[in-house]
C-alpha cells in the first residue's frame, strides 16, 4: 500500500486509539462484554500490527524524498507498506463499533480520554488510508517507488507527477492535512 509520510500525526492518531483499546481490553477482563472487533484485543492487536508496519515510513526517522518532474518541488513523500488487509478490515469495523454509541464501550472508555466518536473518526481515518482501492495512478506510483528501492530520493516524470497529485488528492480526503 502506499502511505503518506505525515509525520507525527498518525504516531498521535494510533497512541490515542492504543490507549483507548487498551481501557477497553481491560474492561473486557473485569466482566465488560464487547462487541465485535473489540472484543477478545482483536481491534487492539489489528492496531499494533499496523502500526509496526507504517511507523518506519512516518517522521523524521523515513528516509527518501519525493520530487516533481525537474525535481524543484518537493512533495509530501508517499512509502510502500506491506500489510493484512483482515488487520484494516478489523480496525475499519471497530471504528464503526465505536461509532455506534454502544453503552458498555463508551463506559469503559478512559474518563480523561476523547470520547468514543472522536475515536472511531480516527479508527476510520487510519484503516481508510490502508484501504484505498488502487487506481491506475496509484499503481504507477506504487510500481516507481519499488524500482527505486526503500529509502531512495525519487524524481517523478511528469506522468508520474499526474498521478501523485491524483493520489494524494485521495489520501488528502482520507487525512486531511491542517
Amino acid at each position: 500500500m502506499l502511505v503518506p509520510d505525515l509525520g507525527e500525526d498518525l504516531a498521535r492518531a494510533a497512541a490515542m486509539l492504543e490507549r483507548a483499546m487498551l481501557s477497553l481490553r481491560a474492561a473486557e477482563r473485569r466482566g465488560t462484554e464487547l462487541p465485535g472487533p473489540l472484543a477478545a484485543g482483536a481491534a487492539l492487536g489489528a492496531l499494533r500490527r499496523l502500526w509496526r508496519a507504517v511507523a518506519p515510513t512516518q517522521g523524521g526517522s523515513a528516509a527518501g524524498r519525493l520530487y516533481g518532474a525537474g525535481g524543484r518541488v518537493e512533495h509530501l513523500p508517499l512509502r510502500l507498506v506491506d500489510i493484512d488487509p483482515v488487520d484494516v478490515v478489523t480496525l475499519s469495523a471497530a471504528a464503526a463499533v465505536l461509532g455506534a454509541g454502544h453503552a458498555p464501550v463508551g463506559a469503559a472508555l478512559p474518563p480523561d480520554g476523547p470520547p468514543a466518536g472522536d475515536l472511531a473518526a480516527a479508527a476510520a481515518r487510519f484503516s481508510g488510508l490502508l484501504d484505498l482501492a488502487d487506481t491506475a495512478e496509484s499503481i504507477v506510483l506504487r510500481e516507481r517507488l519499488a524500482a527505486a528501492g526503500p529509502g531512495a530520493d525519487v524524481t517523478l516524470t511528469p506522468a508520474q507527477e499526474a498521478a501523485y497529485r491524483h493520489t494524494a488528492d485521495r489520501l488528502h480526503t482520507m487525512w486531511p492535512r491542517p
